[in-house]
């Protein structure tokens, strides 16, 4: 499995992973201001193959917002934590908190995923981790060859995911950290800023800014 980092550098946009092995996937799909270059990168990786599906890490509008854009161009299927998956059926402001910005989060079609699911692209299957606590349907996704985590807004390279949005729940963030603390993490790459190596620094990191909360 080959990871692309679409949009290196975004500001507003979340990160968007392109994973290509036997099948394709986008990880995230950022706010939609940028559809149409980020499009354009991602045809260009697939050099003319399909992009098989779209998964969503949550349902805020960083991460969902070029969603439509994306089905509409590659026709792919969209798949998103069972938590979740009703606010991106709804497009609901209040939650993907789409007015941050500028740009509606239109209702969208989504399959939802359960713990434990997983996700084959052929040589590696991705694990599905539910992670709540940024949101209350947030989800991971583990690669159980390189021992990868696509962690979306749980944990990132030197920090976690604001609990203070609506469905957070700091409580729910120290449990996903400590669930994901007994898993062998080596690359981590977080929804937003920059990939790390050593994942599972990160997450005994962010287990450690959580520590007055039990």
């Amino acid at each position: 499995m080959v990871v692309h980092h679409v949009n290196p550098g975004a500001s507003q946009d979340s990160n968007i992973f392109l994973l290509m092995g036997s099948r394709t996937a986008l990880i995230d799909t950022g706010t939609g201001n940028s559809s149409r270059k980020n499009i354009a990168v991602i045809r260009g990786l697939l050099g003319g193959r399909d992009l098989d599906m779209v998964i969503l890490t949550h349902f805020h509008a960083d991460h969902i917002g070029g969603l439509e854009d994306i089905l509409n161009e590659f026709g792919s299927e969209a798949f998103a934590g069972a938590g979740d998956a009703p606010y991106i059926l709804s497009g609901d402001p209040a939650y993907t908190l789409s007015e941050w910005f500028g740009r509606d989060t239109a209702p969208n079609e989504v399959t939802e995923l359960m713990e434990g699911d997983t996700i084959d692209l052929g040589e590696h299957r991705l694990r599905v981790i539910n992670t709540p606590g940024h949101t209350c349907g947030g989800i991971c996704l583990y690669d159980e060859v390189t021992l990868s985590l696509f962690s979306g807004d749980t944990v990132f390279g030197y920090g976690i995911g604001r609990t203070d949005l609506p469905s957070g729940s700091a409580r729910e963030l120290v449990s996903s950290l400590k669930k994901l603390s007994g898993m062998d993490v080596r690359t981590l790459y977080p929804g937003h800023m920059d990939a790390v190596s050593d994942g599972n620094r990160a997450i005994r990191y962010g287990l450690s800014m959580m520590g007055g909360i039990i």
